[in-house]
């Protein structure tokens, strides 16, 4: 069966580009579906990487006129097509805080359906933005998309990030916010985000001052796919 990745979070987490990053890389071993579900934002979407996953033979599944000019708030029927039985991974990229994350209720029966050990629920924490920026805040937004969504987070991601000024010191702060929210949830911290060259100096700052693994999790490094630069613009443009 299918295995199933949904990724929740604040407005500004990075749950695109984890989405972007995760997809890619696991079409490189089967089939693979990404479900752009946001209809919230239409500015800054996993939909705006069409080539990227086209080119990565990732299968898009994303609102209706996307990218089109006209942005009707609706959901194609295509994503009922990811919930049929086949092989592969399918990732959810769902819109910002509780309100994006109503767009998942709806597939409740679908998502019931599954196998616990099949379906991984990751809420994104960038303590970076506002929304998510201390346990109390974090905490409301994490209770909110549960109660939506309809589903229960089984893994909290250390996303700290401030685009490409990244330093392993955010990462640090992002470390304190997810354990201290995981000791409050019981839910694990499945991992820590980042830049190759930060994550590193994160890792060595862990070790160095005895960072618990727990809520280090699984190390994702992570290629920058949605973010904008000047730098980036004049190169490639969007």
């Amino acid at each position: 069966m299918r295995e199933y990745w949904v990724m929740v979070g604040a407005f500004g987490s990075g749950k695109s580009e984890l989405a972007l990053n995760m997809a890619v890389r696991a079409a490189a071993d089967g089939p693979c579906t990404l479900v752009d579900l946001d209809v919230i934002n239409p500015y800054f979407r996993t939909s705006e990487r069409g080539d990227v996953l086209d080119k990565a033979g990732v299968e898009l599944i994303a609102p209706p006129y996307a990218l089109h000019k006209i942005e009707i708030m609706s959901l194609s029927p295509r994503v009922y097509a990811a919930f049929t039985p086949g092989e592969g991974t399918v990732f959810f990229d769902v819109g910002g805080d509780h309100v994006g994350a109503v767009a998942l209720g709806q597939y409740k029966p679908n998502f019931s359906g599954i196998p616990a050990e099949k379906l991984h629920v990751l809420f994104v924490v960038n303590p970076l933005r506002p929304l998510a920026a201390d346990l109390p805040s974090a905490r409301a937004m994490l209770d909110k998309i549960q109660g939506v969504s309809r589903l229960r987070v089984t893994g909290i991601v250390n996303n700290a990030n401030l685009a490409g000024q990244t330093s392993a010191e955010h990462l640090v702060q992002g470390y304190e916010l997810v354990r201290a929210l995981s000791e409050e949830t019981g839910i694990p911290v499945w991992g820590t985000c980042g830049c190759p060259e930060v994550l590193e100096a994160f890792e060595e700052y862990a070790a160095a001052h005895d960072l618990d693994e727990r809520y280090i999790g699984k190390k994702y490094p992570i290629e920058v796919m949605m973010h904008r630069s000047w730098e980036k613009f004049l190169k490639e443009g969007l």
